[in-house]
């Protein structure tokens, strides 16, 4: 899982970035993140790579909890680790909601900034 945090640290969690489908696939244990662009939070700087799509699959979820109230875009606030927890990312949203699940690996498109 270090891998996969050390690709969110590298997206600055992911900040400002807008989910444009979230699936919740129980029977399958899975959680998908579908971006429109994953790079916006970089958007008007030189390492910015231009408007990238990609998911952010998260397999093995168990102990999810969804608190989300929308009336538009589900802006990213952060995408990280839960502190103390390796297995558990937190994910919360602008102005409000947030996901939290614990997963046993993830499933994320190779960073390309400053390419």
């Amino acid at each position: 899982m270090k891998d996969f945090y050390d690709f969110l640290s590298m997206m600055g969690g992911m900040h400002d970035s807008t989910v444009a489908c979230l699936s919740l696939l129980p029977s399958e244990r899975r959680i998908e993140f579908h971006f429109d662009d994953m790079y916006s939070n970089f958007d008007g700087f030189p390492e910015y790579p231009g408007r990238q799509s990609g998911v952010i699959v998260l397999n093995g979820v168990s102990d999810l909890s969804i608190a989300l109230e929308t009336d538009g875009p589900l802006r990213v606030f952060g995408f990280s680790p839960q502190e103390g927890e390796s297995d558990v990312v937190l994910v919360t949203f602008w102005p409000s909601g947030r996901i939290r699940a614990r997963f046993s690996t993830a499933d994320y498109p190779p960073c390309r900034l400053g390419s």
